[in-house]
Formats: structure tokens, sequence, C-alpha cells
């Protein structure tokens, strides 16, 4: 199991030695896989090696690869996040390299110790007990300061792939997040999606249902009200979004005044419960313009609810979704409409 509270050295020598004991080539990708493990700063790489160990599966290079490609290299374009990737596998290369360097070093120093072993054997005087030791003792004081300068570097590297981790997690977060709502946005949300359709490809018991939702009339307060209005509507809605959702389910926004909900789990009835819920909650909202005290209006909702089948790709159903809100919205907005 990874643990957060390992120093950085510890998660370096421990990332080492698991691709050690599993006969695994230390690639840049395969160490700062098993590093991010250790130090335990991305959930989905635990959850997905945890999920190997409990199952007593080996890892192999394949497997590793794999959790890369899925878990620490999405498919988000932003130059930041090329180039901070790119200077994480550099750093890793260097440690890599570091201790591939260090192999040599050791090997001499177990020869040197094999040799006076050997002359030990064969010479008993004083003067060849001295010559002995003072030889060891020079091979042990130059080994152990090709040690330390190793321990330097490895602790330098370690801090160095530490501090990009974290800038690229941040940026990362930033790249999937709307900057106005604080919710996902919708790259973040097809990316969760894809994966949601992914596993019920795996396992067809697998089930989820996805919602699409529009603000009723958000023209209207923009227009009537200004930006400032309608941008505190789009906030209202995803606070009370994510509010009526709960673990593994996701609320994004979409894009504009539309917003999706991706509940993990669910059929199409329980879709419908949590969409009607949703629509009863943010009709009670009355909007009132700080400072004035001017009522804006009410807030209402239309939405689509599509539950996925087996073999569908996230496209069709976010079109399934997609047609019966705008069933909803032609049949009088504030309601919920299936696609069934």
């Amino acid at each position: 199991m990874s643990q957060s509270n390992l120093s950085e050295d510890d998660c370096a020598h421990k990332a080492w030695q698991t691709l050690q004991d599993n006969s695994i080539t230390a690639t840049p990708d395969h160490y700062t896989l098993m590093f991010t493990y250790f130090s335990d700063s991305n959930a989905e790489v635990s959850n997905r090696l945890d999920d190997l160990i409990d199952q007593e599966k080996p890892l192999s290079a394949e497997l590793l690869s794999t959790i890369h490609k899925d878990c620490l290299t999405e498919n988000i374009e932003a130059d930041v996040l090329r180039s901070g990737s790119e200077e994480i596998a550099h750093a890793a290369q260097q440690m890599v390299d570091e201790v591939s360097a260090s192999h040599g070093p050791r090997a001499a120093y177990g020869e040197a110790l094999d040799h006076w072993a050997s002359q030990l054997n064969e010479r008993t005087t004083v003067q060849d007990l001295l010559e002995a030791m003072t030889a060891l003792s020079l091979e042990t004081r130059k080994a152990s300061e090709r040690n330390r300068a190793l321990e330097r570097q490895l602790s330098a590297s370690t801090q160095r792939i530490s501090k990009l981790q974290q800038t690229l997690v941040e940026v990362k977060q930033e790249a999937k997040t709307c900057s106005l709502t604080g919710i996902p946005n919708r790259k973040a949300f097809e990316i969760k999606l894809r994966r949601s359709v992914a596993q019920v490809k795996a396992d067809p018991s697998n089930q989820f249902c996805l919602l699409m939702l529009d603000v009723d009339h958000f023209k209207h307060f923009n227009d009537t009200h200004g930006h400032r209005t309608g941008d505190h509507v789009l906030r209202l809605v995803a606070g009370l979004l994510s509010d009526n959702i709960k673990g593994k389910d996701t609320a994004a926004r979409y894009g504009g005044e539309e917003f999706a909900i991706l509940l993990e789990g669910a059929d199409l009835q329980a879709g419908k419960a949590v969409a009607r819920g949703i629509c009863e909650r943010i009709g009670k909202q009355r909007l009132v313009k700080r400072g004035t005290g001017e009522q804006v209006g009410q807030i209402t909702m239309s939405i689509g609810v599509a539950q996925h089948l087996v073999g569908e790709s996230a496209t069709a159903i976010v079109e399934r979704a997609d047609a019966a809100l705008y069933e909803a919205k032609r049949t009088g907005r504030n309601k919920v409409c299936l696609s069934v």
C-alpha cells in the first residue's frame, strides 16, 4: 500500500527497489509512476496499483506503462504540461543514470576487497598486514565518499521530481476546472465519461446515468441584469449541483449555461429521482441583487436523463441525453425528460 508519510528519499529508494524486485527496467516512466505511488500524490495511481497488489497480481513493465499512460499522461493540451512532463522524465532519467553509474565503482570496491583478502591468505608478516589495512582503509574511504555523493545526487533529483510533480498536479487541476464556477470543465468531464464507458465495456455489471442540464432563460438574466448577475447564476447552480452528488459522481460545467452530471452505479429511475430533486431545489432559489435588494427572479432548469447502454459510445449517450434535454426545453422547461 502507498504511504503518504514516507520521506522523499524513502519514496525514491522504494520506487527503485520495487522495480528491481520485479525485474522491471527503470525507465523514466516506470520510475516516475512508482515514485508517485509511494509518495501517494495521485489517488488514481494509488488505487490502480493497490488493486493489483490486493489481487496479488505481478507487476510488469506493460502494466506500469498502461497505468502511466492512463493516469499521468492525460490528453490536456497545454504547453506547460508537456514541458513539465518532459522535465520530470529528464530528472527521472538522471536518477537512473546516477544509480547505474555507481555500479562500476561498487564493483571496483568489491574487486579490491577480494584482492586483499587473497593477498592476506598468502602473506602474514606485520608489514603485510599494515600494507593491507592501509589499502583497505583507503578503498573504504573512497567508497564511502562515492556513496555520500550518490546520496546527495539522488536526494537532489528526488526533490526536483517532487517539486515538478506538485507543479504539474496544480496545472492539471487548473486545466480541468472551470475558473468561473470551480467545478470540472467539459474536457475533464469527457475524460471521466470515457473512463466510465470503458469500465462498462470491461464489466457490463457496471452502469451509470448521464444528466444534461440547462439553465432556463439564461440569456434573459444576462440581457436584463448584466453579465455579473449571469455569472452569479452559474456559480449558484454549480454549487447546488455539487451539493446534490456524492462519492464518485461528477458534476461539470459543460459549456455556457449547460451542465452535466455523471451518476455512477445509477439506473434510469435513480437518475430521474436525482434530476427531479435538482429541479425542486433550484426552483426554490430567489435571486436578489446585493446592495439594492432588487428581486432578480427565479432560476429553473431543464434536464435530460439517459442511462448508458452496454456497447454505447460516450458520444452516443451524450446525444441521447441532449435530445431528452431539448425535449424538456421544447415542452415547457423546468422539467425532466428521459431518454428511453
